[in-house]
């Protein structure tokens, strides 16, 4: 329960194995490469070409050494991966067979590694996925074309009343024809001007929105055309360029029945697209298995290599060396040479990998979203993993939710096909679901009410003072332990006077303070309050003292324990936040009993026989939602900003295992 510690691994092995052994430390999966950085003094040689004869790895000059490049096969792969991708994208696209229970319980195909290669070797997925792609070219070219003519229906519908066709008006020698539009507001304008010329005729085609299509047909005559041009230029006619050999009509109709024969080729090629239904899932697990392979290819170039050699550095766990020499022992014949160097704590280039219990791993996600911590620090996984459930619980407390969640969890987990993903993720509600029993059994709710002459430790509807202390009582004690947690580190690391400035000080005067207060107003033991009061402040002098110790100059060393007392704000802020653990219960609470309510009101007759059961399920099911959610985000601050600011900074870089994070197959070691 903690964070691995790491190895870091120089290997060195023939360039002809490179291939084999990148396969098997795929499978091995814990392993993460280390970009080699060549620092090298080229030169050019009478030829001018650059020789690379005085190259460094870690300050060692190797010679010959140069980085390990295949663009070729990158990009090689890059196609493969396209046209697959493309194919599945075409077949889920137009794939119309309904999603049952019975394939959602199956979820992704199992695959493990030995599996995924001999589908690969089996299955004639570029045969298929060539096809499909050819397909879906035809079927885009199609509804192109389609589209295209529907463009042009639409602008020959305009001129639908046209009752000749445009190519033989203009063939016309003694007449000038001409199609256009005017804008709505000029057509009275020109009407009236148009209407003065005796040898020109016009007529009206159609209005559509601001415009109003016009044919106009004028004798060739100078004096004419010129007074029709003005016309023109006074109403803003705009000529139309109607480039067809036929009567709109006519034209009209044939595109109908061009679009009509693309329509069925369309179906066709749909239908086809349709029969490949049945390839997606071995599709989606060539997919994944391409995805590694790329990932092998991405990865081999962070290698290094010389003529016959590669040279391999990474990090693996310190408790897999073994079996790590051992695969490599195994592909090589003993053709290798291999050396280990374990982790310096201090060393930021350290990634960072999580191991944990049975059911602090489910949590792990909530350190990942704040931050991996450094090689240096601990994981804060186990140590908040108790007071989550507890928070979580305390603010969703009601019987009947909690199982709910319960039985949806575990009836998922038993029956669904889950990726370890999903599977972690639902264990954490899980898990998380016993708290909220557990406290909604000490609050009494059981889906918003109660049961007569049930035990219940507090009730929350009359005893909000009680929930209110006790959620700052858990806040104290929240607090204390990330403290305890920061004076432990500091031990750890040899500074056990820092644990006495900036642990023990606080602690004396946040508890002596605490107890001062209790026992003030409450007038208990003297002797206590006497006690406490002196703990206090000898507590807020060293932390004055002592808090600006980093400092130079008396004054401010002060300044600076001045202004660290100060900080004790900051805690009282702390403690009160705690009280969204009250908070959070109640309103819950206090919504469920009013659904409850509404449904009562409405119940007892014919209408309450059918929304009394609608109120209730589905009123309960959104406050269920609301109120885990708002327990998911509100407990996960509280770990967030007032636990792990006690103790916790991050920084590190994640682990990334040798493999790609599959989502349409799940891939088994």
């Amino acid at each position: 329960m903690a964070i691995v510690k790491m190895s870091k691994f120089d290997l060195v092995i023939f360039g002809s194995k490179r291939a084999e052994i990148l396969k098997k430390l795929q499978r091995f999966k814990e392993v993460n490469f280390v970009d080699i950085k060549l620092n090298n003094n080229e030169g050019e040689d009478e030829s001018g070409s650059k020789n690379r004869k005085n190259d460094e790895i870690n300050g060692n000059k190797i010679e010959g050494v140069t980085k390990y490049v295949n663009n070729e096969e990158l990009t090689h792969i890059e196609e493969r991966l396209h046209q697959v991708r493309s194919a599945i994208s075409l077949i889920k696209k137009y794939d119309e067979r309904k999603t049952r229970l019975r394939d959602v319980i199956k979820g992704n195909e199992n695959y493990t590694f030995d599996e995924l290669y001999k589908k690969v070797l089996s299955y004639d997925w570029k045969k298929v996925s060539s096809e499909l792609n050819d397909i879906g070219a035809q079927y885009a070219n199609i509804k192109s074309r389609i589209s295209k003519k529907y463009s042009k229906y639409d602008e020959i519908d305009l001129w639908e009343r046209l009752d000749v066709n445009p190519k033989e008006l203009k063939k016309l020698k003694k007449v000038n024809s001409y199609l256009g539009t005017v804008p709505l507001k000029l057509k009275g304008t020109f009407i009236e001007q148009i209407s003065k010329l005796s040898n020109t005729y016009y007529e009206e085609l159609k209005i559509v929105k601001d415009e109003v299509y016009y044919l106009v047909i004028s004798l060739i005559e100078k004096n004419e055309s010129e007074k029709l041009s003005e016309v023109f230029r006074n109403s803003s006619f705009t000529v139309a360029n109607l480039d067809i050999d036929a009567v709109p009509q006519d034209y009209k109709d044939n595109l109908q029945k061009e679009i009509s024969e693309l329509k069925k080729e369309k179906r066709k090629l749909k239908s086809k697209i349709k029969s490949y239904g049945e390839d997606l899932s071995d599709l989606e697990a060539i997919y994944e298995y391409l995805q590694n392979k790329k990932l092998r290819i991405s990865e081999s170039e962070k290698l290094a290599q010389t003529k016959n050699t590669n040279i391999i550095n990474g990090w693996i766990p310190t408790a897999k060396k073994d079996e790590f020499e051992k695969l490599i022992n195994e592909e090589t014949n003993g053709n290798y040479y291999v050396s280990f160097e374990e982790a310096r704590k201090d060393d930021e280039t350290v990634p960072i990998k999580l191991k944990n219990g049975k059911v602090s791993a489910n949590f792990e996600t909530l350190t990942q979203m704040y931050a991996y911590p450094r090689y240096n620090e601990i994981d804060p996984t186990p140590l908040f993993t108790p007071f989550y459930i507890l928070f979580f619980g305390m603010m969703g407390a009601d019987v009947g939710y909690g199982l709910v969640l319960l039985l949806a969890t575990a009836i998922t987990l038993k029956i669904v096909n889950l990726n370890d993903s999903m599977k972690k993720s639902v264990k954490f509600f899980f898990y998380l679901s016993f708290s909220v029993i557990f406290w909604g059994f000490l609050y009494g709710s059981y889906f918003g009410a109660t049961i007569p002459n049930m035990w219940r430790l507090v009730d929350p509807s009359s005893q909000y003072n009680k929930l209110l202390i006790g959620s700052i009582a858990f806040g104290v004690v929240h607090i204390f332990v990330g403290l305890g947690i920061k004076a432990y580190m500091l031990i750890r690391d040899g500074k056990s006077l820092d644990a006495i400035y900036d642990v023990l000080f606080w602690y004396m005067s946040l508890a002596g303070g605490i107890v001062f207060l209790i026992f003030k107003l409450k007038n208990l033991s003297p002797v206590v309050t006497q006690v406490s009061m002196w703990v206090m402040i000898l507590g807020m002098v060293g932390i004055v003292l002592t808090g600006g110790r980093e400092a130079k100059g008396v004054g401010a060393k002060l300044g600076g324990g001045l202004y660290s007392l100060y900080g004790i704000s900051s805690y009282i802020g702390d403690f009160v936040s705690y009280s969204r653990l009250m908070a959070l219960g109640l309103s819950g609470g206090f919504i469920a009993s009013t659904i409850n309510m509404i449904a009562g009101m409405i119940a007892g007759n014919w209408a309450g026989m059918i929304f009394v059961p609608v109120i209730l399920v589905f009123g309960h099911l959104f406050n269920m939602f609301l109120s885990f959610l708002g327990a998911y985000v509100h407990t996960s601050r509280l770990m967030y900003v007032e636990y792990f600011g006690k103790f916790y900074e991050g920084g590190g870089k994640p682990f990334k295992d040798f493999r790609t994070e599959t989502k349409k197959i799940n891939l088994k070691d």
